[in-house]
């Protein structure tokens, strides 16, 4: 199962959401990312650029770190259809004005309701990031009862 994570720039919250899930998936389950608006101030495409790059995830990746996860050579990625296709569920952590209508009307999105770290302190980007990280853990103990329901003939 593919499972996609959107926030809206693709640096703080689909990243953690990501890397989490994949630290503790196996290769049934795997998650990637994107961002809604994966752009700089002057409009320039920030899409395959490595969050390293970024002083704007030092936060993230630090915190990240303090859980044994490299994410510096993570890659920020726009949004696309193709990637919308692609995923079998897609959760959305953006701001609803940054959503594209193809993602908005999509059945297979649900929304959490996480705040954007940007200029938030590492205390409280680990805040973030633990709130995220109950997330996950309630999204993999959902997908394990829909995969134990599918392999028993429930």
């Amino acid at each position: 199962m593919k499972i996609l994570f959107v926030c809206r720039g693709n640096v703080r919250r689909s990243q953690i959401a990501e890397m989490l899930f994949n630290k503790r998936t196996d290769n049934e389950h795997h998650a990637f990312s994107a961002g809604t608006w994966v752009y700089d101030k002057e409009g320039t495409s920030m899409h395959g650029k490595k969050l390293h790059e970024f002083n704007a995830a030092a936060e993230v990746l630090a915190s990240l770190h303090e859980l044994g996860i490299d994410a510096a050579e993570n890659t920020r990625d726009q949004l696309s259809e193709d990637m919308v296709q692609q995923a079998d569920f897609i959760i959305v952590m953006a701001e609803e004005h940054t959503i594209p209508k193809y993602l908005k009307n999509n059945p297979r999105v649900r929304y959490w309701e996480v705040q954007d770290p940007k200029g938030m302190t590492q205390e409280d980007t680990n805040k973030i990031r633990d709130q995220i990280s109950t997330h996950v853990e309630e999204l993999l103990s959902e997908l394990e009862q829909k995969d134990y329901a599918h392999n028993e003939g429930i």
